[in-house]
This record gives C-alpha cells, structure tokens and sequence, in this order.
C-alpha cells in the first residue's frame, strides 16, 4: 500500500506538471533582409514581449490561455512595421517562414496556424495566376468571389478555432452583411467569444446593424479644413440638399483613389439637382489631406480629425474598411443606400433625382 501511495502522489505531479505545460508555445522564425535591431510580439495593441536580434532572428516563449490572433513584428505597432507576420499565438512548436517567391511570412506547427498558412499560400498563387491579365476590372471581380469563397469555407468549417474568427474578419469587411456577421459570431463556443477579436466584431457589427437602410443617420460634427466645424444635420438641411453622401475615404487608400472618378462624375452630374456630398477622411496628417483633395478636385464638403482609424465618426459608424459611404435622404434623416461604388452611385442618384 505505501508503495502504491508513493506512485499514485508522483502521477498526480506528473499530471500536474502536464496541466501547466500544455499552455506553453515556442515560436522561432527570422525575418529574412532584416536589418532592424528590434523583434516584438504583439497581441492588439499589446506588447507581449520584445527582444533584440541580430539577422532577424528570433525565439520567443511563454503562456497563452486560449487561442489569440498576434503579431510579430519589428515595430511595436505591427501597421508601422516593415517586417509582419500575423498568426494564432497558441500552445506548441510554432515555426515561421517566408513563403517561396512571395514577400509574405507565415507560420506553421498547429491546426488553426497550417490553416492560415495555407490560405496565404492559396492568395499568393491566386495573384500569379491573375497577374497576367489584361482585364485587371474583370479579373479583381473573379479574384474576390474565389477568396470570398474560400474564407466562407474556412468560416463555416472551423466556427470553433480562431481560424473560423479569422476568415470572419476578412469576410466582414465587405463580403458580409451586418446580420450575417452577427449569427456567424454567435455560432462560435464561450472560449472564443471571450477574444478581443470576437468582441471587436461584435462591437462593429452591432455599429453595423445601426447604419443599415432604412436606419436614422447619426449625427456628428468634425472641422473642416480651415478649421471651421461642420455638423452633418446642418448639411442635410442646407437649402437645395435633397441627398448627401457620407463618404469615408484617406488619401492614403488606394481603392478609395480608385473609386474617387466615379464620385466626381455623379458629383459633377447631380450637384446642382440636390445631391452633396460630406467626406470624412481617415488621413493622421493634415498635408496628404488637403494635397488629395486640392490635385482631385474634392469641392465638396470635407472633414477630419487627422486620428487615422480612430476618427471618431469612423468609430461611430463602425468603419473598418474604405472606400465605405452612405446615401442620406435630407427629408427624412434616413440611410437609403449603402456601398455604392463604382456607377453604382450614379444608378442609384439617377434612379432617386432624374
């Protein structure tokens, strides 16, 4: 009996020892060309551990509790970085690499990490095969529908792993619709909807759910360029304005210099029938903004607070992505069109003014 005593206390430190263990994760890699003297591991806008290298290199041990989207990077702000990788910081051996012929950097050595990896494989291939397109407006259509497509089949495949809340973040920005979003997140376990991400989620989706048609508007004010400031209630009911487009934009977004001749033609077209247009910038940098909207023409209303993601009317409507704009009719406060891009926007006004 002693004897068994004796075994039995040292399994159950042995399987205690296990309990602790299997929370713990290694992740080595090195970021290749990198001459920076810093490598951090970053978690939202948290810091959860730095170290100096040399050839970027790097190993980084410790604790997770459960699952987490991370960073890791060589600025303590992975958007300021100029080497990122983005992964599932998870219990294991995590390893990352640069993927073959590709500027992109993944990681491997768990479920949900071999997911993503090859997600970023499949984009990778996707640009290459498209590359060679003359007609790149088609061809970005058909790129779309197959990445759109395989992020849905990773979301209703893995509704209970941070690769399932992944693939729900690249589907929220454009793909889905407010409700969509919404039954989606309320599909994944407890454990995951205690992440950041979920909670994020959660929050602009229910910012969403508020900005749909049919919806009041909400009100804000922001200053002009001069400093003036501006309330969009007293632009809806300046007199002629029958419909005012809420138009977010930067001058550092592509898409959204792409998408700005098609607004300058409606613009040109039904200003003087009572559509206006109130664009607020994402811009941190007072120059970029007003240099975008002198070269372009923007002579419409316009307002910042120069705080980049942070802008607190993007905050309010729940922006993550841009271009992003809503349809305002000036009689009875009410969001009549979402996401018009493209002629989209001139059908629409043409359909509501002619």
């Amino acid at each position: 009996m002693k004897t068994n005593r004796v075994v039995l206390a040292l399994s159950a430190m042995l399987l205690a020892g296990c309990g602790t263990n299997k929370n713990l994760y290694t992740l080595k890699g090195v970021f290749e060309d990198c001459d920076e003297p810093m490598v951090w591991l970053v978690c939202g806008n948290d810091v959860i551990d730095s170290m100096s290298v040399d050839g970027g290199a790097f190993s980084f041990s410790g604790e997770v509790q459960n699952p987490t989207l991370a960073w890791v990077c060589t600025a303590p702000n992975h958007r300021m970085a100029d080497f990122e990788c983005e992964f599932i910081l998870e219990p294991g051996i995590l390893v990352m690499s640069k993927l073959p012929d590709a500027e992109q950097y993944v990681v491997k050595g768990s479920k949900s990490n071999d997911l993503l990896s090859a997600l970023e494989q499949r984009s990778v291939e996707m640009v290459k095969e498209y590359a060679q397109s003359h007609d790149m407006e088609g061809i970005e259509e058909e790129m779309d529908r197959q990445w759109n497509g395989l992020l849905l089949n990773g979301l209703k495949e893995n509704t209970d792993n941070m690769f399932g809340l992944y693939c729900l973040r690249e589907l929220s920005y454009e793909a889905l619709e407010p409700q969509q979003i919404m039954n989606y997140l309320n599909s994944f376990p407890e454990k995951i909807q205690e992440d950041r991400l979920w909670k994020s989620l959660e929050t602009s989706t229910s910012k969403h759910l508020r900005t749909t048609v049919g919806q009041p508007f909400m009100d804000f004010t922001q200053t002009d360029a001069d400093g003036n400031p501006v309330t969009a209630s007293q632009v809806m009911k300046q007199p002629g304005n029958k419909y005012v487009l809420i138009d977010f934009w930067a001058s550092w977004c592509g898409p959204c210099m792409r998408e700005l001749p098609f607004i300058k033609e409606a613009y040109s077209k039904y200003s003087g029938r009572g559509f206006q247009i109130l664009g607020v910038s994402l811009d941190r940098a007072r120059e970029p903004w007003i240099k975008a909207m002198q070269d372009n023409s923007m002579n419409w209303v316009n307002v910042s607070d120069l705080k980049y993601w942070n802008n607190e009317v993007a905050v309010q409507y729940g922006i993550n992505s841009i271009p992003s704009n809503f349809l305002i009719d000036c009689s009875t406060g009410t969001i009549v069109a979402v996401g018009l891009r493209g002629r989209n926007l001139e059908s629409k006004l043409s359909e509501l003014l002619d």
